[in-house]
C-alpha cells in the first residue's frame, strides 16, 4: 500500500512582525534596489539578531567556546524518530515539568522531542515575549536517560525560558546545553497545524549557514502522514 503523506513547514516566516525575546530587536528588511524604483533588480539588507524567529540554540550560546552550529555535520538534521507531546493550553509563566510531559512514555528511539504546549497561538500578543512558560532543568536528564539518541527539543514558546522567570531559564538552558552530550534547542515553533494524532515520517532542520554561530535562525520541514 503505497504511503500518503505531505510536507509542511513547522517554522515561522521571518518579517517586522516576528516577537523578539521581552521585545528586542527584531528583523528588518531594507530595501536596496526595487525594478518598481527604476533599478535592474530586487536586492534587500536583512537586519537581525541571530535569536530570532524559529532558531536553534547551539552549546556556545552558554559556554564559552561551546559547540556550534560549524560543529554540526549534515546529516544530523535529519530527524527519522519524531515524537510529538500536546500539553496545550498551557498558561502564561507556567513551569513544565516531567509529571506534565510524561516522560517515561516517550519512545526510546527518539531523537528529537517536539512540544505543542499551545502559547503559539498568543504569538501576537505582549505575554508571548514576555510570559512564557518555563521548561525544567530537570527534564534534561530526564529525556537523557528515557531517550539514549536524543538531540533536540523543539517546542511553540519564544525561549525556553521566560523574560518573567530569567534566573530559572539560564539554569534549564545550561542543563541542557552545558552537557558533554547537549540536547539542542529548537524554539519559536510553528505547530499551529500539528497535534497528538499527528503521524510524523520525518523532519528536516536547516539552520543559516553562519560560522560558528551559538545560534541560528533555520527552516522545519516536516513529512507528516495525510
Amino acid at each position: 500500500m503505497t504511503r500518503m503523506s505531505k510536507w509542511i513547514y513547522l517554522s515561522h516566516f521571518l518579517d517586522s512582525t516576528t516577537p523578539a525575546y521581552s521585545g528586542g530587536e527584531t528583523f528588518q528588511s531594507i530595501g536596496l534596489k526595487s525594478i518598481e524604483h527604476g533599478d535592474t533588480c530586487n536586492t534587500a539588507r536583512w537586519i537581525m539578531p541571530n535569536h530570532i524567529g524559529t532558531h536553534i540554540d547551539f552549546p556556545r550560546h552558554f559556554i564559552e567556546g561551546g559547540k556550534s552550529f560549524s560543529d554540526y555535520t549534515p546529516e544530523f538534521w535529519i530527524l527519522n524518530a519524531v515524537h510529538l507531546i500536546d500539553v496545550s493550553p498551557v498558561a502564561p509563566s507556567s513551569r513544565i515539568a516531567e509529571d506534565l510531559l510524561n516522560i517515561e512514555s516517550i519512545e526510546a528511539n527518539t531523537d528529537i522531542l517536539i512540544i505543542k504546549t499551545g502559547f503559539g497561538e498568543q504569538r501576537d500578543n505582549e505575554c508571548y515575549r514576555n510570559a512564557g512558560p518555563v521548561f525544567m532543568p530537570e527534564l534534561a536528564d530526564a529525556l537523557r536517560k528515557q531517550c539514549p539518541g536524543i538531540r533536540l527539543m523543539g517546542f511553540d514558546t519564544i525561549s525556553l525560558s521566560s523574560w518573567s522567570d530569567r534566573e530559572l531559564g539560564r539554569i534549564a538552558h545550561r542543563a541542557f546545553l552545558c552537557h558533554s552530550w547537549p540536547i539542542l534547542l529548537l524554539e519559536d515553533m510553528d505547530l499551529l497545524q500539528v497535534g497528538n494524532n499527528t503521524k510524523f515520517h520525518k523532519v528536516i532542520i536547516s539552520p543559516l549557514c553562519v560560522s560558528n554561530a551559538d545560534a541560528s535562525p533555520c527552516t522545519v520541514l516536516a513529512e507528516i502522514e495525510e
